[in-house]
């Protein structure tokens, strides 16, 4: 990989390699403005690195620090949109998404429009529609930002389940904590990456 992004004479990544495996949790941390985010636009092709190359051979669920869900859209529309996005021709696994909707405590909240949730509710259907068609590779970026510590568990015992079935995880986050849970962690500082 070798990854390398400058924007002009400022260097934000300098010679990053950085790998998931199926079935491993690999964490990402930095302080605010190290590049993680910068990092994970170039794993993913939204960014375009200065020099190295990027390989993946797997389907990949993102769920970005931004907001990006339409405002206007239910939480069951945003879901039926996911669902139309089919792979290869596979569709969706309505009963896995069912059984998140409720692992989350999202029933009640299916007929409401995105403008009206609380940020934690927001975030739980933003991890919804990145987890949904069960992605081999799945890339997180703060995702717990606005969980309270009952979410924060269920999060993880999601995130267990879906590696037991062969998903490989990236999160990312400035703050990682419960560094067991972690089969490797790596700290962007100054541009390069830090075991």
């Amino acid at each position: 990989m070798d990854l390398r992004l400058s924007y002009g004479r400022h260097c934000v990544l300098d010679g990053c390699d950085l790998s998931v495996s199926r079935r491993e949790v690999v964490g990402l941390a930095g302080e605010n403005g190290s590049g993680k985010s910068t990092l994970v636009k170039c794993l993913l092709g939204f960014l375009r690195p200065s020099a190295g190359r990027v390989h993946c051979d797997a389907r990949v669920g993102y769920c970005p620090q931004e907001n990006y869900l339409h405002r206007s859209y239910t939480v069951a529309e945003h879901l039926d949109l996911v669902g139309s996005l089919r792979r290869g021709g596979q569709p969706i696994d309505a009963g896995f998404v069912g059984q998140c909707v409720a692992t989350l405590k999202l029933e009640r909240y299916l007929g409401y429009p995105i403008r009206k949730l609380s940020g934690g509710t927001y975030q739980k259907v933003k991890l919804l529609t990145a987890i949904a068609h069960r992605p081999p590779l799945l890339v997180l970026d703060e995702p717990t930002d606005g969980f309270d510590w009952t979410m924060y568990l269920v999060f993880w015992d999601l995130m267990a389940e879906l590696v037991r079935s062969g998903t490989g995880v990236l999160m990312i986050s400035h703050l990682l904590h419960d560094r067991d849970r972690f089969d490797r962690i790596y700290e962007l500082r100054e541009g390069r990456l830090h075991a």
